[in-house]
C-alpha cells in the first residue's frame, strides 16, 4: 500500500464525515438556539455557529480509520505513532475553541486567555519529538536548530498557528476556503517527498474541511466558530512540523503575518477590531476610517475597482491570493 492510498482514504472518509456531521450539527444548533447573527448580510439572518465540531468528528474518523488499515492490513505502525500525536494536538484545540464558541462571542475567553490556553496542545508533538531540528527557511537558508527545535520551536509554531488563522474570519467560505488552499498545498508537497504522517494527516484536514465548506459557502447555512479555526490552524502547523515544511508554511501564512501587523495597528490606535464589513445595501463597507484587516483592503480595493465589495467577491479575492502563493510554494518546493 502506497502513500498515496493511505492518503485518499483519509480524505475520503473524512469528507463524507464531515458533511453529514455537519448536516445534523445544523439541524441541532438551531433547534438548540446555538445561533448567530450574519452580521454581512443587508438582512437579519441567524445562523447555527461551532459548526467546526463537523471538521473534527472528519478529521478524526478519516485519520483513524487510516491508521487502523495500517495497523492491521500493512503492519505498518511507525508513521501512526506521530499521527495520533498531531490528532491529540487537534482534539485539544477543539476544546478549547469549543468552549469558547459555547460561552459566547464577546463573552468567552479574552485573547490573552486564548494564547495562554492554547500552549498545553503542542505537548503531544513535543512529547514525540516530532519533526527534524533542521529548518530550511526562505532568504535565509537550512539551520540546525537541536534541542531547541522540540521545545522551543515546535510550541511557538503551533500556538502562533493556532491562534493566528483564527485572525482572518468573519465572511462566508473565508477560514474553510483558505484552509482548504493552506493544507491542499502542503499535502501535495508531503506526498511528494513521501512523508507519511503528514501526507495522511493533511489529506484528512482537508477531506474534512471541504466537507464543511459545502455547507460554509456563500450563503452560509453554518459558521465554523473558534472550534474550527483553532483546530485547522493547530494541523496546519503539525503537518508542516511532521513534513518538514516549515518554509512552505511561512510563505503561505503571509496574509496571517499582515493580518497581525494591522491588527498591532489598530491596537495601537485603541481599536478593537472586527475583519467583517458595514452591510450597505449588497455591498460592504470598512468599518473604520482606515483599514485593521486584510478583509478590509480586500474591501478597498474592490470599490475602488468595481464601486462595490459583496461578500462572495470579498472572499474570492482572499481566496485567490492565497492560491497565488500556493502556486509560488509549489514551484519551490515540488
Amino acid at each position: 500500500m502506497t502513500p498515496t492510498f493511505f492518503a485518499v482514504t483519509a480524505f475520503f472518509v473524512a469528507l463524507i464525515t464531515s458533511y453529514y456531521v455537519t448536516k445534523e450539527w445544523i439541524r441541532v444548533a438551531t433547534r438548540r438556539e446555538l445561533v448567530g447573527k450574519d452580521v454581512n448580510k443587508p438582512y437579519e439572518v441567524y445562523v447555527p455557529e461551532a459548526g467546526g465540531v463537523g471538521f473534527v468528528m472528519g478529521f478524526s474518523l478519516g485519520l483513524l480509520a487510516t491508521i487502523a488499515i495500517s495497523v492491521f492490513v500493512a503492519y505498518e505502525v511507525m508513521w501512526c505513532f506521530y499521527a495520533l500525536a498531531a490528532l491529540s494536538t487537534a482534539l485539544m484545540a477543539a476544546f478549547i475553541g469549543f468552549v469558547d464558541d459555547v460561552l459566547g462571542w464577546k463573552k468567552g475567553l479574552s485573547h490573552r486567555a486564548k494564547v495562554m490556553s492554547t500552549i498545553p496542545i503542542a505537548i503531544p508533538l513535543m512529547a514525540v519529538k516530532a519533526g527534524v531540528s533542521v529548518m530550511c527557511l526562505p532568504l535565509i537558508g537550512c539551520m540546525d536548530f537541536g534541542l531547541l527545535y522540540p521545545l522551543v520551536l515546535v510550541p511557538v509554531g503551533i500556538v502562533g498557528a493556532t491562534n493566528a488563522f483564527n485572525m482572518i474570519a468573519g465572511l462566508n467560505g473565508l477560514e474553510a476556503g483558505m484552509g482548504s488552499i493552506i493544507m491542499a498545498t502542503l499535502g501535495i508537497i508531503a506526498i511528494k517527498k513521501g512523508a507519511m504522517a503528514a501526507s495522511v494527516v493533511a489529506s484528512a484536514a482537508l477531506g474534512a474541511i471541504l466537507g464543511f465548506l459545502y455547507w460554509n459557502k456563500y450563503p452560509a447555512k453554518v459558521f465554523p466558530g473558534d472550534v474550527f479555526t483553532y483546530s485547522v490552524g493547530s494541523m496546519i502547523a503539525s503537518v508542516a512540523i511532521l513534513g518538514n515544511m516549515e518554509g512552505a508554511a511561512l510563505i503561505l501564512f503571509i496574509p496571517y503575518f499582515v493580518e497581525l501587523f494591522l491588527y498591532i495597528y489598530g491596537k495601537l490606535h485603541k481599536i478593537e477590531k472586527e475583519s467583517w464589513g458595514v452591510p450597505s445595501g449588497q455591498c460592504l463597507e470598512v468599518p473604520y476610517d482606515r483599514p485593521y484587516s486584510v478583509t478590509h483592503l480586500a474591501m478597498l480595493l474592490l470599490k475602488r475597482l468595481r464601486g462595490c465589495a459583496r461578500e462572495q467577491e470579498v472572499v474570492a479575492l482572499l481566496l485567490a491570493i492565497e492560491a497565488g502563493l500556493a502556486i509560488i510554494v509549489l514551484a519551490l518546493y515540488v
